[in-house]
């Protein structure tokens, strides 16, 4: 039995598709979401097989979902279900084993289902996110070796860590500065730090993460603390007392 959820904000799509499942004994829906956020919070409950999912939806963007649901399951097959052929590219970076475009018919749900069947019967897995990240690397020089996807606009932009200059928060997510523009991530503070511990950043406050190539002054302050000064920011940035020592010992000092 394929487990299976379903995600799309329009109730009638998902109607729609629930009774072109239930022709293909093989295949279980669990449950159907209208609300993304809420699928995100209960997808690790279900642990779903295959999951069927819209892209633009008015809460968070489909293929933004699908990075989620990479990190939480990353053995789940995605099916993109959607209006729009403008994604279709992007689609198959995120894991997706199928995309159709709406209506749906009889004939495109069988070459869907039949695709699902026979790749987990095969016992074939999907390449998981760290496993493509991998790939990307070996072609990549070694500076380009982690990739920040962050949405705008409907879209997915890649950035490569090395343009960032640093990291605020904005309630449970964060903001990305470079140098041109800002870009908002979900993903918090706490992430970024311990994802891109390696490459230079620099926790040096609970409200900064600092590109250390990026920064152009150290000025050394009272009660053997600092301000930083970085690239293409008006304002000095403090380190906090509990970072100082951290950055002396990085400084050697």
């Amino acid at each position: 039995m394929i487990k299976s959820i379903l995600i799309d904000d329009e109730e009638v799509a998902i109607t729609q598709l629930e009774y072109l499942l239930k022709q293909y004994p093989e295949i279980h829906v669990q449950a159907t979401f209208t609300d993304p956020v809420t699928a995100l919070e209960k997808v690790n409950l279900y642990q779903p097989n295959l999951i069927f999912l819209d892209i633009k939806m008015p809460e968070i963007n489909g293929l933004v979902v699908a990075e989620e649901i990479m990190q939480i399951l990353p053995e789940t097959y995605i099916v993109f279900v959607t209006a729009y052929d403008e994604y279709a590219l992007n689609a198959f970076d995120y894991n997706a084993i199928d995309y159709i475009l709406k209506p749906v018919t009889v004939k495109r749900i069988d070459r869907t289902i039949q695709k699902v069947v026979t790749n987990l019967s095969g016992g074939k897995l999907k390449p998981t996110l760290a496993s493509k990240l991998s790939k990307i690397t070996q072609t990549h020089d070694s500076g380009f070796n982690k990739i920040i996807g962050v949405e705008e606009e409907g879209k997915i932009i890649l950035l490569n860590p090395c343009d960032v200059i640093m990291f605020t928060p904005r309630g449970h997510g964060a903001i990305i500065h470079t140098q041109n523009k800002t870009y908002y991530t979900k993903r918090s503070m706490n992430y970024w730090e311990e994802r891109l511990a390696e490459y230079n950043f620099f926790r040096c406050h609970k409200s900064y993460l600092v590109n250390f190539d990026k920064i152009e002054k150290i000025l050394p302050m009272f009660n053997n603390t600092y301000l930083l000064k970085v690239h293409n920011s008006p304002n000095e940035i403090p380190v906090s007392r509990n970072k100082a020592k951290e950055l002396s010992k990085i400084l050697g000092l």
